[in-house]
């Protein structure tokens, strides 16, 4: 099936390129003529279509900006004021030295080694450790 699509599109290529040199000079430029006058309507149509979605896009947020504007639960990103919150003191996450609980002592803490090292290491393996 691609073969006879191939095929056929070889054959009309190649009856059109022999049509367009059987034409005569003036009618090689006409058809020129008219081939460019349609591709600048193509391309002027596409760049109006392109600014016609640029409008709609603006118009579609300026909706949007007018809906949300009488609304007290708007989003946080429409909210463009400064945090109110920046200037309260429990707020902050940097804590004094007289804020920080006491470290335990150093004697709670030769007592967890001395624990630790009461285990005799053993050098069999067992079953929740791996060979």
């Amino acid at each position: 099936m691609a073969k006879h699509k191939l095929l056929a599109g070889l054959v009309l290529g190649g009856a059109a390129y022999a049509a367009y040199h059987a034409l005569d000079l003036e009618q090689r430029e006409a058809l020129k003529d008219a081939a460019r006058d349609r591709y600048n309507a193509f391309k002027d149509r596409a760049v109006d279509y392109a600014f016609y979605a640029a409008d709609a896009a603006d118009d579609f947020k300026e909706a949007l900006d007018d809906r949300l504007a009488g609304k007290n639960d708007a989003p946080a990103w429409r909210n463009t004021d400064a945090d109110e919150t920046a200037e309260d003191e429990d707020d902050d996450i940097v804590l004094s030295s007289d804020q920080v609980p006491d470290l335990p002592s150093e004697d709670a803490d030769a007592a967890d080694e001395a624990d630790n090292d009461e285990t005799p290491a053993s050098d069999e393996p067992t079953a929740d450790k791996p060979v």
